[in-house]
């Protein structure tokens, strides 16, 4: 599968469930790659691939399969205590 570049905006609370449906594994990010702007988060995804997501202060951008992103975007929330529905 091909990396697509994926531009995005959620709530921070919408955003820290993304996260956690996205990642089943961080990675430190390589020290060549900068983004002065945000945070970068590494890894792998829940179907084992690698991905990026770079956070700013108004938008993200994700970096990896859309197949991923989407099942991301449409994951739960584990504790049902939030409805993700991103």
């Amino acid at each position: 599968l091909m990396n697509e570049l994926i531009n995005f905006s959620l709530p921070a609370g919408k955003l820290s469930c993304f996260v956690g449906n996205l990642f089943a594994e961080l990675e430190t990010p390589c020290e060549k790659q900068q983004y002065p702007d945000g945070l970068i988060l590494c890894g792998r995804t829940a179907a084992g691939r690698d991905a990026m997501l770079l956070i700013g202060r108004d938008s993200c951008t994700f970096i990896g399969s859309k197949e991923d992103y989407n099942a991301a975007r449409n994951g739960r929330c584990p504790s049902r205590r939030c409805s993700f529905g991103g």
